[in-house]
């Protein structure tokens, strides 16, 4: 249903807690989307979790190239993903569980990975990944 609200150019009302990342895949090499939350913003650049890697199409797909499109509230443009060492990452987890404990317990309940407990712990193990926008 996400995708559905891009395609029609109303991602803007999924506000800045979602965006749209546009990425090529690996395989095929055809344009593929995924609607993922945003988890922080570093200096302006989106930032994602993938929860589910490496298993994760979209993760698998940036590793080999991290040019992605990226449509974030008003924002809609070019961006390069580059995947947070684990001292940034754990900050970036850390800041999430304060923000929103709800998310965090559910991600927890889902991952089984302590995110809550322990967030720098957690990021050993979820990829942070940094969409640097194009300015």
């Amino acid at each position: 249903m996400p995708l559905i609200a891009y395609r029609f150019r109303l991602g803007r009302l999924m506000g800045r807690r979602f965006l749209r990342l546009g990425h090529t895949g690996r395989v095929s090499g055809r344009l593929r989307h995924a609607v993922l939350e945003v988890v922080s913003d570093l200096d302006g650049d989106p930032v994602v979790v993938a929860a589910f890697a490496p298993r994760c199409d979209w993760y698998r797909n940036i590793q080999a190239d991290p040019s992605v499109t990226v449509a974030w509230s008003r924002i809609s443009g070019e961006a390069t993903a580059r995947i947070l060492e684990q001292g940034p990452a754990a900050d970036v987890l850390a800041g999430y569980v304060q923000r929103h404990p709800r998310s965090a317990r559910n991600i927890d309940r889902l991952l089984g990975l302590g995110l809550v407990g322990d967030p720098a712990d957690a990021a050993r193990f979820l990829p942070v990944v940094r969409l640097a926008l194009h300015r």
